[in-house]
């Protein structure tokens, strides 16, 4: 574009040269003391010359001021074009930023959870143990007391409401760890959407800084 148009350039500034330069001769022969129109047709005649003149300048300064638009409009074009790459480029760098650290919040509630429910299975086990009967009765046998029957049916009963509580427990805690589950993975698909959008856009970005040769 800016090889083209070099010509018209080139050629523009020369004939404004030549204007100026005829201009400045006509001006000073019409100002002259020794060159002084004798009638009024020879001062129409000049003024009407210089008009002329004027009017070719003006014409020729615009036509510069228009090609001189015309090549910086391409730079123009290309710099706001790289400003709103890079304001995209930095959008989704911080929507990529967010969505790893909400995976991460997740993926650590859920480890949590499913220590959580391994502990509650670990506790679900050893009461299932601790009621059977040969468990009670040697749980029983340091006592010493004549109540034994009594005291082996209150160990049962505490044994089994605790069973039923860690039950409770577990299932809550099994039904929340596949909510995160799911959580995490919709998260993770989300980073890795983002990184598939960035990072294409990033290395457009750097080819335009440093084009491979």
């Amino acid at each position: 574009m800016r090889v083209r148009l070099r010509a018209p350039i080139y050629l523009c500034v020369l004939a404004v040269a030549v204007v100026l330069a005829t201009f400045q001769s006509v001006s000073a022969q019409s100002n002259s003391p020794a060159n002084v129109p004798a009638t009024t047709g020879s001062g129409d005649s000049v003024a009407s010359e210089l008009g002329l003149l004027r009017k070719s300048l003006q014409t020729l300064n615009s036509r510069l001021q228009a090609i001189s638009e015309e090549l910086l409009a391409p730079d123009k074009q290309s710099e706001n074009e790289s400003k709103e790459s890079l304001k995209k480029i930095s959008s989704n760098f911080d929507l990529l930023t967010r969505a790893e650290e909400r995976a991460e919040v997740l993926r650590k509630q859920l480890i949590e959870l499913i220590e959580k429910e391994t502990a509650f299975k670990m506790r679900s086990t050893q009461l299932d143990e601790d009621m059977r009967p040969e468990n009670i009765e040697r749980a029983m046998a340091t006592v010493g007391t004549t109540r034994t029957a009594e005291l082996r049916e209150t160990r049962r009963r505490v044994l089994e409401n605790e069973k039923r509580g860690v039950e409770s427990l577990l299932s809550l805690t099994t039904q929340s760890r596949l909510r995160l589950e799911e959580d995490v993975r919709q998260a993770d698909q989300l980073v890795a959407k983002l990184r598939q959008r960035l990072f294409p856009l990033i290395d457009k970005e750097i080819e335009k800084i440093n084009p491979n040769p």
